[in-house]
C-alpha cells in the first residue's frame, strides 16, 4: 500500500515534469542581462520550479480536503482510507520542502547576478561617497539631503523592521505548528482527542491572527515612509534610473503577488515579503551611492534571510469536527433494549446540535416495555435524581417536529423537542412557538468574514441592515444557538457589539 502510494507521487512528479517543459521563453528582469545565459538559464529553471511547487500545493490541499471528508465518515473504512492519505500527504509535502530549498538556492543566484549587474554600473556620488562609512542612516549626506521631519519619521519606522521581520518569522511557524496540528486533528477518533487538539490550534490560529494585523499595520508605514524618502533621495539626486529600476520591481511584485494569491494563507505575509526585498534594495542603492560597502554586504545578507521566509504556504480551510451521531427513531417487534443491554446514557456533545424527542420524566428507572419498541433511546439522570428518556437524534428542528407527529400517533401522550447546541440544553416545545432570539450588531460595518459566518452558522436567518452601522440577524429558535454565532463573530470582529435579543410574539404584535 505504500509503496503503491510512493509511486503515485513519483508518478505525479513526472506529469509536472512533462506538463511544464514548455515554460521556456523568459525575458531579463534587469536590463543589460538578456545574453547573459546563465541567468537565463536561472529564471525559466524558476519558472518551472514554481509551477511544479504550485500544483503540488494544489495537490496538497486536495489530499487535506479528502482527508476532512473521511474523518466525517468515521467507520473503518474511511479511516483505512484516512491513513493512506495521510501517507501521500507526507510524501508530497516532503518533495514540496526538497523543492522549496532548490528554489531558494536558485533564487539566491538570480538575485546575487542581477545585484552585481547593477552596482557595476550604478556608480556613487563622487566626494560625498570618498569618506563615507557606517550605515546609510548615520551617513551626513544622506541625512542632509531629506527633510528633518522625514528623516525623523524613517528613523521610527526603521526602528520597527525587528518587529515586523520578527512577527513575519512567527506566523510561518505557527502555520507549521497549525498544519501538523490539523492532519492530526482529522486523524483523531473520538471528540475527546478532537476536542483537545483544536483547542491548542484554535490558541495559535488566534495568535496568527493578531500577529498578522501587526503585521499589516507596521509594514504599512515601514513601507510606505521608506519608499518616500529614498525615492526623493534618488529624485533629489536625478537617478532616474534607479527611479525607473524601483518601479519595474514594483509592478514585479504585485504580478507575483497575484499569480501566486491562491497559494498564500496570507496576503500580509506575502506583501512583507515580496515589498521587503524592494526596500532592501532601495537602501542597497543608496549604499552603493554612498559608496557604503559594509552597509551593502549587510543588507545583502538581510535580503537572503528574508527570502527564506515562504509566503507560498496555502490556505489551511479548518472546519471544527462534530461527533454527533444522528438517528430517527425506529418501532421493531422487539426492544433492542434489555436487562443486559440497558439503555445508554446520552451523550453531551461538546460541539454541534442536535435535537432529541423527551418521551418522559420519571422518578425511577422505567421499563424499556414502556416506549413501544422504540429506539434508539438513551436517558439523562438529573440533578434532582429523576430520570429523563429522549428518542432519536435529529439534524434540524423540521426533522424533528415530523418525528414527534410520529411519536403521538404511536401513543406517546406529550413528546417534547429538546435541542442540545455545543452542550446546551433548551426544550423547545416548553419555550412555545412564540418565543425567538435575534442577533443585534453595532459599531460598524460588516466584513465579509462577518458576513460569511453569519451565512454558514445562521442558514435559516435573516440579516437586516436598521442604520448604516447596525444589524439583526434573526430568528433563532434557541438562545443557544443564537449565542453561537455571537461568540463566532465577536472572535472575528471584535469592534462590534453583539447582543443576543429575546423576541415574543406579544412583543412583534405591539411592534
Amino acid at each position: 500500500m505504500i509503496l503503491r502510494h510512493k509511486l503515485i507521487v513519483t508518478a505525479l512528479f513526472s506529469v509536472l515534469s512533462l506538463s511544464t517543459a514548455w515554460a521556456q521563453d523568459v525575458t531579463a528582469r534587469i536590463p543589460g542581462l538578456e545574453n547573459n545565459a546563465e541567468y537565463l538559464d536561472l529564471l525559466r529553471s524558476d519558472v518551472r520550479m514554481r509551477q511544479k511547487s504550485d500544483s503540488l500545493m494544489s495537490a496538497i490541499r486536495d489530499i487535506r480536503s479528502a482527508m476532512s471528508r473521511q474523518a466525517e465518515e468515521r467507520d473503518s473504512l474511511a479511516q483505512m482510507r484516512t491513513d493512506s492519505l495521510s501517507v501521500i500527504l507526507s510524501d508530497t509535502e516532503n518533495a514540496v520542502y526538497a523543492m522549496r530549498s532548490q528554489m531558494i538556492k536558485l533564487v539566491d543566484r538570480i538575485n546575487a547576478i542581477e545585484q552585481e549587474h547593477l552596482l557595476a554600473s550604478m556608480g556613487n556620488i563622487g566626494a560625498a561617497a570618498e569618506k563615507a562609512s557606517g550605515s546609510i542612516f548615520t551617513n551626513a549626506y544622506f541625512r542632509k539631503s531629506i527633510d528633518p521631519d522625514d528623516y525623523t519619521a524613517l528613523m521610527a519606522a526603521n526602528a520597527k523592521e525587528a518587529d515586523a521581520y520578527k512577527h513575519a518569522q512567527t506566523y510561518v511557524s505557527n502555520y507549521e505548528k497549525i498544519k501538523q496540528m490539523h492532519d492530526k486533528y482529522v486523524m483523531a477518533r473520538t471528540e475527546a482527542e478532537a476536542e483537545e487538539i483544536y483547542g491548542q490550534m484554535a490558541k495559535i490560529m488566534d495568535e496568527n491572527t493578531d500577529l498578522e494585523r501587526q503585521l499589516a499595520e507596521m509594514w504599512t508605514e515601514i513601507y510606505d515612509q521608506k519608499s518616500y524618502v529614498y525615492s526623493y533621495f534618488f529624485e533629489k539626486e536625478e537617478r532616474d534610473d534607479i527611479l525607473d529600476l524601483s518601479e519595474t520591481l514594483m509592478m514585479e511584485a504585485r504580478e507575483e503577488k497575484l499569480s501566486s494569491i491562491d497559494h498564500c494563507a496570507s496576503e500580509t505575509l506575502a506583501d512583507y515579503r515580496l515589498q521587503k526585498h524592494i526596500v532592501l534594495n532601495y537602501e542597497t542603492y543608496v549604499a552603493k551611492l554612498l559608496n557604503l560597502r559594509s552597509s551593502i554586504d549587510s543588507l545583502s545578507s538581510a535580503s537572503r534571510a528574508v527570502r527564506q521566509i515562504d509566503y507560498r504556504i496555502p490556505a489551511l480551510d479548518i472546519e471544527r469536527r462534530s461527533f454527533v451521531d444522528y438517528a430517527a427513531i425506529e418501532f421493531t417487534q422487539r426492544s433492542p433494549y434489555t436487562t443486559a443491554n440497558p439503555i445508554p446514557e446520552c451523550v453531551v456533545y461538546e460541539y454541534g446540535t442536535i435535537y432529541r424527542i423527551l418521551l418522559g420524566t420519571y422518578k425511577y428507572k422505567q421499563q424499556v416495555s414502556i416506549f413501544r419498541n422504540a429506539s434508539p433511546l438513551c436517558v439523562e439522570t438529573l440533578e434532582d435524581g429523576r430520570f429523563s428518556y429522549y428518542g432519536g437524534g435529529f439534524r434540524s428542528r423540521a426533522e424533528a417536529e415530523k418525528a414527534v407527529e410520529i411519536m403521538k400517533k404511536k401513543g406517546f401522550r406529550n413528546p417534547q423537542i429538546v435541542e442540545w447546541c455545543d452542550g446546551y440544553k433548551t426544550n423547545l416545545s416548553e419555550m412555545g412557538e412564540g418565543v425567538s432570539f435575534r442577533l443585534m450588531i453595532s459599531g460598524g460595518a460588516l466584513s465579509d468574514d462577518v458576513r460569511s459566518i453569519i451565512e454558514t452558522m445562521a442558514v435559516d436567518c435573516q440579516l437586516s441592515r436598521l442604520a448604516e452601522d447596525s444589524f439583526a440577524v434573526g430568528m433563532f429558535a434557541s438562545r443557544a444557538m443564537a449565542e453561537r454565532v455571537a461568540q463566532a463573530i465577536t472572535k472575528s470582529d471584535d469592534s462590534l457589539n453583539v447582543n443576543v435579543e429575546e423576541i415574543r410574539s406579544e412583543q412583534e404584535d405591539e411592534e
